[in-house]
């Protein structure tokens, strides 16, 4: 294995693909210099002129072969269906010992395939930032999104130890928390979590357009049917092939659900109040116990809500406010908005302490604000 320069995991790094994830990853491996160098590749030229500018990568290759000569990492931002073919082309250029990971939302598929394409002395390790946007392309990127996502990493059978550990490193280096799994578990969790509310999301849109009077609709749709289409907004190439490269698990979460959703259909039928209330109640109970980030491997948060005014600058000023009070916020969440009325903001404390100061300082400086947790 390569040697590790101090101050950096890898020597040259190929980011194949440099739109909204990778370049969110190329900025952050060069803005704390955790790398020597990134060299990117993209199909598109306008991309790939941006991801310069905007400082994902140190230059571009004019090919994919000359990307990847000589990198210790590799890294495939592109869609899941695409990475074979890709990795095909590029085999003859890999170097002995480096490693190849991705950025895509399925792994079992992903990790079979290409281990076995690779050459001997190369390793695959499937990686999956959780973050992400209903935005797309570089134009979009930002490192900050990194900052606390859970980020899986799914090595192949063959891949030594200390090739996981250092990319592991890496990974947390960047701001994200690595998380190793076996790529079937992943895949059957993510299908539930993610994949899943996706497809609904998707459904109930795509429901609803068909309904007649779009446009009164569209003109009452409140924050509940924003809230809930909002992942339909993601891009329709990604999602497509983490369809098709998660099918089966994504179709057994899909049958999970149709199961749910009937007997709530029944309930209404029937009009049985005490037991559509049970599984509201349900429902609610454990969708409270989902913290705003994951217990164990992220720190819990201590939340307050805030309802502020629709004035220009005003998340600025409740973030400066607390700031001079020595109050550090961990995260700013826009809950609700009204137009010409203003709207609710979640803000998100490491310390109960820290929460507590928070609001009595709030509150005394005239905010409307209450715990949430």
């Amino acid at each position: 294995m390569e040697e590790q320069s101090k101050g950096t995991f890898y020597g040259r790094v190929a980011l194949l693909g440099t739109g909204l994830i990778g370049g969110s990853l190329g900025i952050r491996l060069r803005e704390r210099r955790l790398v020597k160098e990134v060299i990117g590749y993209d199909r598109d030229p306008d991309s790939l002129r941006l991801a310069r500018e905007r400082g994902a990568i140190d230059r571009a290759a004019p090919s994919l072969e000359e990307a990847v000569r000589g990198a210790r990492l590799i890294i495939l931002a592109v869609p899941v269906l695409s990475m074979t073919a890709l990795v095909e082309q590029v085999r003859p250029a890999l170097q002995m010992g480096a490693v190849i990971s991705d950025v895509g939302s399925t792994k079992a598929e992903v990790v079979s395939r290409l281990s076995s394409l690779i050459p001997p002395e190369t390793y695959f390790i499937g990686g999956h930032p959780m973050a992400g946007s209903e935005e797309a392309g570089i134009s979009h990127a930002d490192p900050a999104m990194l900052e606390n996502a859970i980020y899986v990493l799914t090595p192949a059978g063959n891949t030594p130890p200390e090739a996981v550990d250092r990319l592991a490193s890496l990974v947390k280096a960047t701001g994200a928390q690595p998380l190793i799994l076996d790529p079937v578990e992943h895949d059957r969790v993510v299908a539930l979590v993610s994949h899943l509310p996706h497809l609904v999301a998707a459904a109930l849109a795509g429901s609803v357009s068909r309904g007649a009077r779009t446009e009164l609709i569209r003109t009452l749709a409140a924050g509940g049917f924003r809230d809930t289409t909002r992942v339909a907004l993601g891009n329709p190439e990604i999602w497509r092939d983490i369809c098709i490269s998660n099918a089966a698990a994504i179709l057994e979460a899909m049958a999970g659900f149709e199961v749910a959703f009937k007997e709530l259909a029944g309930l209404v039928e029937r009009r049985e109040a005490r037991p559509m209330e049970k599984v509201l109640q349900k429902a609610r109970d454990f969708r409270r116990s989902i913290p705003h980030r994951g217990r164990g491997i992220l720190p819990e948060l201590y939340e307050i809500a805030v309802l502020v005014p629709d004035n220009p600058g005003v998340i600025g000023e409740l973030a400066s406010l607390l700031g001079r009070a020595g109050i550090n916020i961990l995260s700013i969440e826009i809950l609700h908005v009204r137009e010409l009325e203003g709207g609710s903001l979640r803000l998100g404390f490491r310390e109960s302490s820290h929460r507590q100061a928070a609001l009595e300082l709030l509150r005394e400086k005239g905010y409307r604000a209450h715990r949430r947790n």
